[in-house]
């Protein structure tokens, strides 16, 4: 099957606008035939409308045919993996003059990659759930409560999506920090090119 060069604004319009056009145009179009045919009017109004909204009609059929896909906005952290991202973590720590340490069993079981200690106070980095699309109240809730437990001083969730707005208010409000988006990308290292065959 060919694409057609219509594809691209077909895609962009909604089949109900195109079959108010065509009710639209059938309208003007009968009220030109009895204005300017007078008694045959009738017919040729009828034929000239009724073609051009069923036209209308099957263009917006074909509207739906062409919709794209939904473009996935996370399409750079397919081939990212965890320990990817906590390299990343690593070697941005180690940039800023903080001590990196080794994580303890029950650290990593609650989900955290990289632990750095910055003048004497520890900060961990949740990563286990960094391909969520949105962080949302119970994410940050939960990483509150696990840095809790470790006894950080800090938390910083990481991911590839970006928080709601409960999340963002809770982590205003707590000793949490987001590294999220388009700043999670900027810390990652540049792709290599890929080679062409």
């Amino acid at each position: 099957m060919h694409s057609t060069i219509s594809a691209p604004l077909l895609s962009r319009v909604k089949s109900w606008q195109l079959v108010g056009l065509g009710i639209s145009g059938w309208i003007t179009i009968y009220s030109v035939a009895i204005l300017t045919w007078g008694a045959s009017s009738t017919l040729v109004g009828n034929t000239q409308g009724g073609c051009f909204a069923l036209t209308m009609t099957l263009a917006g059929w074909e509207s739906k045919r062409f919709k794209l896909p939904p473009i996935d906005p996370l399409q750079w952290t397919h081939n990212l993996s965890t320990e990817a991202i906590n390299q990343a973590l690593t070697q941005f720590q180690l940039a800023q003059e903080c001590l990196v340490e080794k994580l303890h069993p029950s650290e990593v079981e609650l989900g955290f990659g990289v632990r750095s200690i910055n003048t004497g106070r520890a900060i961990v980095f949740e990563t286990s759930r960094w391909q969520e699309p949105v962080i949302d109240l119970q994410h940050a809730q939960t990483t509150e409560e696990n840095r809790k437990k470790v006894l950080a001083y800090r938390a910083v969730i990481v991911s590839a999506g970006q928080p709601d707005l409960a999340a963002k208010q809770f982590v205003k409000n707590h000793p949490l920090q987001l590294i999220v988006g388009q700043d999670l990308k900027n810390l990652l290292p540049p792709a290599p090119p890929t080679k062409a065959v």
